[in-house]
């Protein structure tokens, strides 16, 4: 018809996910660290993880990988020294922030 165009598009544009997306860029910088979280580990493969992942990133966390567990700087505690200290770890199983001394 005249309204139906040839184009050659990327196939992840006309997908639902990738429009919601665009969207969620901006909006994620306002979740909170829960919400994060639950977008990383209910999300596995997608964008949006990647963006939880960012965005938990530009929070000062990180993901340790020998104990597969988010960390980052424990407040109102003395900055770890070298690499051992006392940390704030996201806690999955309780879905919780925990306290924790340890060695990376």
């Amino acid at each position: 018809g005249l309204h139906q165009l040839e184009q050659n598009v990327p196939p992840d544009y006309r997908r639902l996910h990738v429009r919601l997306n665009i969207n969620m860029i901006d909006r994620i910088k306002k979740y909170g660290d829960d919400l994060l979280f639950w977008l990383y580990y209910n999300n596995i493969g997608t964008t949006i993880q990647l963006l939880a992942i960012q965005e938990l990133q530009n929070r000062g966390w990180m993901y340790y990988i020998p104990e597969k567990i988010w960390i980052t700087k424990a407040l109102g505690k003395e900055a770890p020294k070298g690499s051992y200290g006392v940390y704030c770890w996201f806690d999955v199983a309780n879905w919780k922030k925990s306290e924790k001394e340890m060695s990376l």
